[in-house]
């Protein structure tokens, strides 16, 4: 079974997706916040169990401006099927600073503004079914620079390909002087 897994831009999105909620009254912070789209896509990482979700989150980590405590949505693929979305996979835009992640892209593609309203019920489905705690997750910045690090440590980045707030971790983790 493999999920993909979301960065949240805020978890108060998804939380309001929590319980007997008709879809019509949902504010619109939630899909305008969650389901920013780009060409009709949703960008994404694949993981095929929750016990590589790490992975992800480091692919995530990599490719952001800076660390800090992050929330993710992991959608187990059969929900996405389940509303007729569709997803492959893709190039992340850039080549990552780990380039064994590199093919780890998916999008949902092919969104439309009916689409979109499947993807909140996606959404709704994973936060229903969250009763563990393990479609919902939050790293705190403190695991996030331990993914980082433990990354660095196996030799897996390619630091010229990091954006200049992460570089300047790795730079940090290899105890370069500037």
């Amino acid at each position: 079974m493999a999920y993909l897994v979301r960065k949240i831009n805020k978890k108060k999105n998804i939380d309001a997706l929590r319980g007997d909620l008709k879809i019509d009254e949902l504010t619109a912070d939630m899909p305008t916040g969650e389901l920013r789209t780009t060409n009709g896509t949703l960008s994404t990482w694949i993981v095929e169990s929750l016990s590589e979700l790490n992975e992800a989150v480091l692919a995530i980590a990599v490719t952001s401006s800076k660390v800090s405590k992050m929330d993710f949505l992991i959608i187990d693929t059969e929900i996405l099927n389940n509303h007729n979305l569709e997803f492959k996979q893709t190039y992340a835009g850039r080549d990552i600073p780990i380039p064994d992640l590199q093919d780890t892209h998916y999008d949902i593609v092919n969104l439309s503004m009916g689409k979109l309203v499947n993807c909140v019920l996606a959404y709704k489905e994973v936060v229903d079914k969250d009763v563990d705690g393990k479609l919902v997750v939050r790293y705190s910045e403190g695991q996030i620079k331990d993914i980082l690090k433990k990354a660095f440590d196996d030799d897996r980045v390619d630091i010229s390909k990091a954006e200049s707030g992460i570089k300047d971790m790795f730079i940090k983790f290899a105890g370069i002087v500037s």
